[in-house]
C-alpha cells in the first residue's frame, strides 16, 4: 500500500471519528436542553434565586422532568424562573404544585424541585405560574452557624472556668460543694423560705376571701361599700354631725368671749361673781321683797273680811 492510500485511509478514519463525536455531542446537548422532547413552559417566582442558572435541572419529587430556560429579575424582591417541562410529565404536575430551590446534594448545583399538594388538583397548563417557597440561603445559614459556634466556644470557656473553680479550694461554690455544714444551713434556709412562702400564700388566700365577702356585701364593710341606702344615711349623719360641731364651735366661741368679759371685770355677771357689796345689796333686796310680800298677804286677808269687799270675794269663790 502506497503512502497516498494510507493517508487517505487515516484522513477518512479521523473524519469519521469527528462526525461521530459531533453527532454524539449534538445528541447530548440536545438531550440536556430538551431539544428532542416535546415540552411545555411554566413559571415560578422567588424572592431569591441565588445559584440557579439557565440549564439547571427541574425535578418533580426528585425525578428530573425539565430544565430552567431563563432566570429573570423582575424587581428588587422578585425573581422569575421560566421552566421547560416534558410533555409526558404533565399529568403528574397539578396547578397547585409548589416549587422550591434546592441543592443537588450537600454542596451541589442549585435546582428547582416541584412537589404536588396532598389534596390533588387540576393538571397544569401551559404558562401557568405555580406557587413557590423561599429558598434557604446557604451564606446566611453559615453566618448563623458561625455565630452559634462562637457562642458555644464562649459557653465552653465559661464552663471550663466554672469547673476549675469547683475543683479549687477557694470560693463559695467550692464551699457549698465540699462543706456539709454549709449545705445543711443552705437547706434549712430554703426550708424556712418555703415556710414563709406558705404563710404568705395563706395570707393571700385570706385576703382574697375577705375581698370576695366584701364584694358580695357581707359584713359591715361590705354593707358600707355596697349598700347605697346605708351609705346615704351615713353621709346624712356625718353632715348633721358636722353641722352640730359647727354650732358647738360657735357656742364655744361665745362662751369664751363671755368668760373673757367676766374675767375682765365687764358686765353684770362679773359684778355678781366678784362685787361683794353688790351681792349684799341683792340679798337685802330679796329680804325686803319677802317681808313686803308677807305684809301684802296680811293686807289682802284683811280686805277679804272687810265690809266693802266681803261680798265680792264670796262671789268669786262661788264661781270657782
Amino acid at each position: 500500500m502506497d503512502s497516498a492510500t494510507r493517508k487517505n485511509i487515516l484522513l477518512g478514519f479521523f473524519v469519521t471519528i469527528g462526525i461521530v463525536l459531533f453527532i454524539v455531542g449534538i445528541f447530548l446537548v440536545g438531550s440536556k436542553s430538551e431539544l428532542f422532547n416535546k415540552t411545555f413552559p411554566i413559571t415560578a417566582k422567588f424572592t431569591n434565586a441565588s445559584g440557579l442558572k439557565t440549564g439547571s435541572n427541574v425535578r418533580f419529587n426528585g425525578v428530573k422532568v425539565g430544565i430552567v430556560k431563563a432566570v429573570k429579575l423582575i424587581n428588587d424582591s422578585v425573581v422569575q424562573v421560566d421552566m421547560s417541562i416534558e410533555e409526558s410529565k404533565r399529568s403528574f404536575i397539578t396547578r397547585n404544585a409548589v416549587a422550591s430551590i434546592n441543592s443537588d446534594g450537600l454542596m451541589g448545583d442549585k435546582l428547582v424541585n416541584i412537589t404536588t399538594a396532598k389534596n390533588g388538583g387540576e393538571p397544569i397548563q401551559n404558562n401557568d405560574v405555580i406557587a413557590s417557597t423561599n429558598p434557604i440561603i446557604t451564606d446566611q445559614e453559615m453566618q448563623k452557624l458561625s455565630a452559634t459556634n462562637e457562642n458555644i466556644r464562649v459557653i465552653s470557656e465559661n464552663l471550663k472556668v466554672l469547673t476549675t473553680s469547683l475543683n479549687s479550694d477557694n470560693g463559695t461554690i467550692q464551699a457549698l460543694y465540699k462543706d456539709p455544714e454549709m449545705a445543711r444551713s443552705l437547706k434549712s434556709s430554703f426550708n424556712n423560705l418555703n415556710m414563709v412562702t406558705d404563710k404568705v400564700l395563706n395570707v393571700s388566700n385570706s385576703l382574697q376571701s375577705i375581698t370576695q365577702q366584701i364584694q358580695k356585701g357581707n359584713g359591715t364593710v361590705g354593707k358600707l361599700l355596697n349598700d347605697t341606702v346605708l351609705g346615704a344615711n351615713l353621709a346624712y349623719t356625718l353632715n348633721k354631725l358636722k353641722e352640730t360641731s359647727d354650732e358647738l364651735n360657735k357656742v364655744s366661741d361665745q362662751l369664751s368671749t363671755t368668760m373673757q368679759h367676766v374675767n375682765g371685770g365687764k358686765g353684770t355677771m362679773n359684778m355678781l361673781l366678784t362685787d361683794t357689796a353688790f351681792a349684799n345689796n341683792i340679798q337685802q333686796s330679796m329680804l325686803n321683797i319677802k317681808t313686803a310680800s308677807g305684809k301684802l298677804d296680811q293686807d289682802l286677808e284683811g280686805l277679804k273680811h272687810s265690809f266693802l269687799l266681803r261680798r265680792y270675794f264670796r262671789k268669786q269663790e262661788k264661781k270657782k
